[in-house]
Protein backbone atom coordinates (compact mmCIF):
# COMPACT_ATOMS: atom_id res chain seq x y z
CA UNK A 1 0.00 0.00 0.00
CA UNK A 2 0.95 3.56 -0.71
CA UNK A 3 0.30 6.69 1.16
CA UNK A 4 -0.30 10.26 0.26
CA UNK A 5 -0.32 12.76 3.23
CA UNK A 6 -1.73 15.90 2.15
CA UNK A 7 -1.16 19.42 4.05
CA UNK A 8 -3.54 21.99 3.60
CA UNK A 9 -2.03 25.10 4.37
CA UNK A 10 -3.81 28.91 4.85
CA UNK A 11 -1.50 31.47 6.57
CA UNK A 12 0.51 28.64 8.27
CA UNK A 13 3.91 29.50 8.20
CA UNK A 14 4.41 29.49 11.73
CA UNK A 15 3.03 25.92 12.20
CA UNK A 16 3.90 23.97 9.07
CA UNK A 17 7.73 23.33 9.71
CA UNK A 18 6.33 21.06 12.56
CA UNK A 19 3.73 19.05 10.98
CA UNK A 20 6.19 18.66 7.82
CA UNK A 21 8.74 17.43 10.31
CA UNK A 22 6.56 15.04 12.19
CA UNK A 23 5.80 13.48 8.87
CA UNK A 24 8.97 13.19 7.87
CA UNK A 25 9.58 11.64 11.68
CA UNK A 26 7.64 8.51 11.01
CA UNK A 27 8.75 5.07 11.44
CA UNK A 28 6.78 4.25 8.44
CA UNK A 29 7.65 6.81 5.58
CA UNK A 30 4.69 8.54 4.11
CA UNK A 31 5.33 7.93 -0.10
CA UNK A 32 4.57 11.45 -0.75
CA UNK A 33 4.33 14.34 1.18
CA UNK A 34 2.31 17.25 -0.56
CA UNK A 35 1.56 21.01 0.61
CA UNK A 36 -1.44 22.56 -0.42
CA UNK A 37 -1.35 26.09 -0.04
CA UNK A 38 -4.66 27.61 -0.34
CA UNK A 39 -4.13 31.27 -0.37
CA UNK A 40 -2.24 32.07 2.03
CA UNK A 41 -1.10 36.18 2.80
CA UNK A 42 1.88 35.32 5.21
CA UNK A 43 5.06 33.65 4.23
CA UNK A 44 3.50 29.75 3.94
CA UNK A 45 4.84 29.61 0.16
CA UNK A 46 8.82 30.63 1.63
CA UNK A 47 8.54 28.46 4.33
CA UNK A 48 7.32 25.59 2.57
CA UNK A 49 9.74 25.74 -0.37
CA UNK A 50 12.22 25.88 2.33
CA UNK A 51 11.86 22.35 3.63
CA UNK A 52 13.77 21.21 1.11
CA UNK A 53 13.26 17.52 -1.22
CA UNK A 54 10.29 14.96 -0.67
CA UNK A 55 8.12 18.12 0.16
CA UNK A 56 5.29 18.69 -3.16
CA UNK A 57 4.03 22.25 -2.85
CA UNK A 58 0.76 22.74 -4.79
CA UNK A 59 -0.98 26.57 -4.99
CA UNK A 60 -4.39 27.69 -5.27
CA UNK A 61 -7.02 30.57 -4.86
CA UNK A 62 -8.38 30.43 -1.81
CA UNK A 63 -11.44 28.27 -1.25
CA UNK A 64 -11.36 27.03 2.05
CA UNK A 65 -10.35 23.69 4.22
CA UNK A 66 -12.23 21.13 2.00
CA UNK A 67 -11.17 22.78 -1.43
CA UNK A 68 -7.60 22.43 -0.18
CA UNK A 69 -7.92 19.22 0.58
CA UNK A 70 -9.93 18.12 -2.82
CA UNK A 71 -6.81 19.86 -4.60
CA UNK A 72 -4.36 17.46 -2.98
CA UNK A 73 -5.93 14.48 -3.57
CA UNK A 74 -5.87 15.46 -7.24
CA UNK A 75 -2.41 15.56 -6.71
CA UNK A 76 -1.50 12.89 -5.50
CA UNK A 77 -1.19 9.45 -5.87
CA UNK A 78 -1.42 7.16 -2.95
CA UNK A 79 -3.86 4.10 -2.57
CA UNK A 80 -4.41 5.86 0.84
CA UNK A 81 -4.59 9.26 1.99
CA UNK A 82 -4.30 10.79 5.55
CA UNK A 83 -5.30 14.78 6.11
CA UNK A 84 -3.41 16.11 8.10
CA UNK A 85 -3.63 20.11 9.73
CA UNK A 86 -1.03 22.48 9.32
CA UNK A 87 -0.96 23.11 12.77
CA UNK A 88 -1.19 19.34 14.14
CA UNK A 89 1.66 16.90 15.04
CA UNK A 90 1.60 13.33 13.63
CA UNK A 91 2.95 11.13 16.61
CA UNK A 92 6.15 9.17 14.83
CA UNK A 93 4.51 5.69 14.69
CA UNK A 94 0.89 6.78 13.69
CA UNK A 95 1.66 5.86 9.74
CA UNK A 96 2.75 2.80 11.16
CA UNK A 97 -0.17 1.89 13.34
CA UNK A 98 -2.88 2.82 10.54
CA UNK A 99 -1.11 1.11 7.58
CA UNK A 100 -0.90 -1.74 9.77
CA UNK A 101 -4.48 -1.94 10.75
CA UNK A 102 -5.41 -0.98 6.91
CA UNK A 103 -3.77 -3.96 5.60
CA UNK A 104 -5.20 -6.36 8.07
CA UNK A 105 -8.91 -4.99 7.64
CA UNK A 106 -11.23 -4.38 4.53
CA UNK A 107 -12.35 -0.94 6.07
CA UNK A 108 -12.49 2.39 4.14
CA UNK A 109 -11.25 4.40 6.67
CA UNK A 110 -8.90 3.56 9.39
CA UNK A 111 -8.59 6.18 12.82
CA UNK A 112 -6.66 6.28 15.91
CA UNK A 113 -7.06 8.38 19.01
CA UNK A 114 -5.94 12.33 19.35
CA UNK A 115 -4.96 14.18 22.46
CA UNK A 116 -6.34 17.27 22.19
CA UNK A 117 -4.88 20.26 24.30
CA UNK A 118 -6.20 23.15 25.10
CA UNK A 119 -4.92 26.32 26.94
CA UNK A 120 -4.47 24.18 30.35
CA UNK A 121 -2.57 21.15 30.85
CA UNK A 122 -5.76 20.08 33.08
CA UNK A 123 -7.93 20.11 30.11
CA UNK A 124 -6.21 18.03 27.75
CA UNK A 125 -7.97 14.98 26.57
CA UNK A 126 -7.93 11.39 24.54
CA UNK A 127 -10.61 11.67 22.19
CA UNK A 128 -10.72 9.15 19.04
CA UNK A 129 -12.72 6.78 21.00
CA UNK A 130 -13.75 3.27 18.81
CA UNK A 131 -17.51 4.24 18.40
CA UNK A 132 -17.12 4.39 14.83
CA UNK A 133 -15.83 1.06 14.25
CA UNK A 134 -17.75 -1.38 11.93
CA UNK A 135 -19.53 -2.54 8.64
CA UNK A 136 -21.77 0.00 6.86
CA UNK A 137 -24.17 1.99 8.01
CA UNK A 138 -22.83 2.23 11.77
CA UNK A 139 -20.08 4.24 10.84
CA UNK A 140 -22.56 7.10 9.85
CA UNK A 141 -25.00 6.08 12.57
CA UNK A 142 -22.40 7.25 14.99
CA UNK A 143 -21.12 10.26 13.31
CA UNK A 144 -24.83 11.87 12.84
CA UNK A 145 -25.18 13.61 16.22
CA UNK A 146 -21.54 13.55 17.44
CA UNK A 147 -18.27 12.83 15.88
CA UNK A 148 -15.93 10.00 16.88
CA UNK A 149 -13.38 10.77 14.94
CA UNK A 150 -12.49 14.43 15.90
CA UNK A 151 -10.52 15.46 12.68
CA UNK A 152 -8.83 14.11 9.26
CA UNK A 153 -5.05 13.86 10.49
CA UNK A 154 -6.50 10.76 12.64
CA UNK A 155 -7.41 9.11 9.71
CA UNK A 156 -6.42 6.90 6.83
CA UNK A 157 -8.79 6.89 3.73
CA UNK A 158 -8.80 4.78 0.88
CA UNK A 159 -8.05 6.57 -2.17
CA UNK A 160 -11.40 4.21 -3.94
CA UNK A 161 -13.93 5.47 -0.83
CA UNK A 162 -13.06 9.15 -1.43
CA UNK A 163 -13.49 9.20 -5.19
CA UNK A 164 -16.29 6.68 -4.50
CA UNK A 165 -18.08 9.57 -1.85
CA UNK A 166 -17.47 12.54 -3.78
CA UNK A 167 -14.48 13.85 -1.76
CA UNK A 168 -14.96 16.52 0.97
CA UNK A 169 -17.95 18.71 0.52
CA UNK A 170 -16.36 22.47 -0.33
CA UNK A 171 -19.68 24.00 0.74
CA UNK A 172 -19.52 23.24 4.69
CA UNK A 173 -16.70 26.00 6.19
CA UNK A 174 -17.03 24.12 9.59
CA UNK A 175 -17.69 20.50 10.55
CA UNK A 176 -16.35 19.20 7.17
CA UNK A 177 -15.17 16.43 8.46
CA UNK A 178 -18.53 15.14 9.75
CA UNK A 179 -20.25 15.48 6.58
CA UNK A 180 -17.44 13.68 4.95
CA UNK A 181 -17.49 10.47 7.52
CA UNK A 182 -21.07 10.27 7.57
CA UNK A 183 -21.02 9.46 3.52
CA UNK A 184 -18.03 7.42 4.08
CA UNK A 185 -19.64 5.81 7.29
CA UNK A 186 -22.85 4.87 5.19
CA UNK A 187 -20.82 3.27 2.45
CA UNK A 188 -17.55 0.98 3.63
CA UNK A 189 -16.55 0.02 6.82
CA UNK A 190 -14.12 1.75 9.76
CA UNK A 191 -11.77 0.09 11.62
CA UNK A 192 -9.45 1.53 14.68
CA UNK A 193 -6.04 1.08 15.20
CA UNK A 194 -5.70 1.68 19.50
CA UNK A 195 -2.87 3.78 19.12
CA UNK A 196 -2.57 7.70 19.89
CA UNK A 197 -1.87 8.76 16.32
CA UNK A 198 -2.08 12.88 16.79
CA UNK A 199 -1.04 15.61 18.57
CA UNK A 200 -3.84 18.65 18.07
CA UNK A 201 -3.88 21.31 19.92
CA UNK A 202 -7.03 23.87 19.81
CA UNK A 203 -7.10 27.61 20.74
CA UNK A 204 -10.36 29.47 21.49
CA UNK A 205 -10.07 31.02 17.54
CA UNK A 206 -9.83 26.99 16.20
CA UNK A 207 -13.25 26.54 13.77
CA UNK A 208 -14.08 23.43 16.09
CA UNK A 209 -14.60 25.63 18.89
CA UNK A 210 -17.08 27.83 17.41
CA UNK A 211 -20.33 26.79 19.41
CA UNK A 212 -22.50 28.64 16.73
CA UNK A 213 -21.22 26.94 13.25
CA UNK A 214 -20.96 23.52 14.76
CA UNK A 215 -24.61 23.93 15.83
CA UNK A 216 -25.67 25.09 12.43
CA UNK A 217 -23.84 22.97 10.18
CA UNK A 218 -24.38 19.82 12.38
CA UNK A 219 -28.40 20.60 11.57
CA UNK A 220 -27.07 21.47 7.45
CA UNK A 221 -25.21 18.31 7.46
CA UNK A 222 -28.04 16.40 8.74
CA UNK A 223 -30.45 17.38 6.73
CA UNK A 224 -27.60 17.45 3.47
CA UNK A 225 -27.19 13.67 4.33
CA UNK A 226 -30.21 12.26 4.58
CA UNK A 227 -30.86 13.90 0.72
CA UNK A 228 -27.29 12.45 -0.45
CA UNK A 229 -28.92 9.45 0.89
CA UNK A 230 -32.42 9.25 -0.80
CA UNK A 231 -30.42 10.54 -3.98
CA UNK A 232 -28.48 7.19 -4.10
CA UNK A 233 -31.44 5.02 -3.06
CA UNK A 234 -29.39 4.05 0.22
CA UNK A 235 -32.36 3.44 2.98
CA UNK A 236 -32.14 5.65 6.33
CA UNK A 237 -33.72 4.19 8.53
CA UNK A 238 -31.24 2.79 10.44
CA UNK A 239 -31.03 6.52 11.94
CA UNK A 240 -34.90 6.36 13.04
CA UNK A 241 -35.27 10.24 12.94
CA UNK A 242 -37.03 12.99 11.82
CA UNK A 243 -37.33 16.58 11.05
CA UNK A 244 -38.26 17.78 14.15
CA UNK A 245 -35.72 15.04 15.83
CA UNK A 246 -32.90 17.22 14.00
CA UNK A 247 -34.25 20.88 14.83
CA UNK A 248 -35.09 19.63 18.76
CA UNK A 249 -31.34 18.50 18.77
CA UNK A 250 -30.02 22.00 17.33
CA UNK A 251 -32.87 24.12 19.68
CA UNK A 252 -31.37 21.89 22.84
CA UNK A 253 -27.77 22.90 22.41
CA UNK A 254 -28.30 26.19 21.54
CA UNK A 255 -30.47 26.35 24.57
CA UNK A 256 -27.35 24.51 27.09
CA UNK A 257 -24.81 27.43 25.79
CA UNK A 258 -27.12 29.70 25.29
CA UNK A 259 -26.31 30.89 21.99
CA UNK A 260 -29.54 32.87 21.40
CA UNK A 261 -27.96 34.36 18.22
CA UNK A 262 -29.18 31.14 16.26
CA UNK A 263 -32.64 31.11 17.74
CA UNK A 264 -33.84 32.97 14.47
CA UNK A 265 -31.83 31.04 11.93
CA UNK A 266 -33.37 27.43 13.55
CA UNK A 267 -36.84 28.64 14.20
CA UNK A 268 -37.06 29.48 10.62
CA UNK A 269 -35.38 26.34 9.77
CA UNK A 270 -38.12 24.53 11.15
CA UNK A 271 -40.93 26.75 10.07
CA UNK A 272 -39.84 25.34 6.47
CA UNK A 273 -39.67 21.89 7.41
CA UNK A 274 -42.86 22.48 9.27
CA UNK A 275 -41.85 21.35 12.72
CA UNK A 276 -44.13 21.86 15.52
CA UNK A 277 -42.37 20.57 18.85
CA UNK A 278 -42.45 21.35 22.35
CA UNK A 279 -38.54 22.79 21.80
CA UNK A 280 -40.40 24.95 19.20
CA UNK A 281 -42.69 26.59 21.16
CA UNK A 282 -40.35 26.99 24.10
CA UNK A 283 -37.15 28.47 21.80
CA UNK A 284 -40.21 30.72 20.30
CA UNK A 285 -40.83 31.97 23.33
CA UNK A 286 -37.06 32.40 24.36
CA UNK A 287 -36.40 34.68 20.87
CA UNK A 288 -40.00 36.96 21.62
CA UNK A 289 -38.51 37.47 25.37
CA UNK A 290 -35.06 38.30 24.42
CA UNK A 291 -36.23 40.64 21.50
CA UNK A 292 -38.77 41.93 23.59
CA UNK A 293 -36.23 43.15 26.12
CA UNK A 294 -33.42 44.16 23.29
CA UNK A 295 -30.92 41.44 24.23
CA UNK A 296 -31.66 39.07 21.41
CA UNK A 297 -28.15 39.00 19.45
CA UNK A 298 -27.74 39.27 16.04
CA UNK A 299 -28.01 36.41 14.03
CA UNK A 300 -24.03 34.82 12.93
CA UNK A 301 -23.65 36.51 9.40
CA UNK A 302 -23.16 32.79 8.07
CA UNK A 303 -26.08 31.11 8.47
CA UNK A 304 -26.56 29.79 4.45
CA UNK A 305 -29.05 26.95 4.55
CA UNK A 306 -26.07 24.87 2.90
CA UNK A 307 -27.97 21.26 2.47
CA UNK A 308 -30.32 23.71 -0.17
CA UNK A 309 -26.91 24.61 -1.91
CA UNK A 310 -26.14 21.31 -2.39
CA UNK A 311 -29.66 20.25 -3.68
CA UNK A 312 -29.68 23.09 -6.62
CA UNK A 313 -25.72 22.98 -6.95
CA UNK A 314 -24.77 19.52 -6.65
CA UNK A 315 -21.03 20.70 -5.47
CA UNK A 316 -18.09 18.54 -5.00
CA UNK A 317 -18.88 16.17 -2.48
CA UNK A 318 -22.04 15.31 -4.08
Amino acid sequence: MTISVIIPAFNAAKWLPSAVASVRAQIRPADELIVVDDGSTDGTREVCLGLGEGVRYVARENGGLSAARNTGVAASTGDWMLFLDADDVLLPDALASLSATAASSSAGVVYGFVLQRRALPTEARLHGLPYAVGESPAPAKAHFWWTPIPTAGAALIRRSLNEEVGGFDETFCQVEDAEYWLRCGVTSAFAHCDRMVLDKTYTPTSLGQQEAGSIWYRLQLQLKFLLWCRHRGIETSFLGVKNGDLIDHALTRIHRGKVWSLLGPVLSQADELNVRTPWYWRASFIRLTLKATGRLPEPPPKCRQVYKDWLKEEPTGK
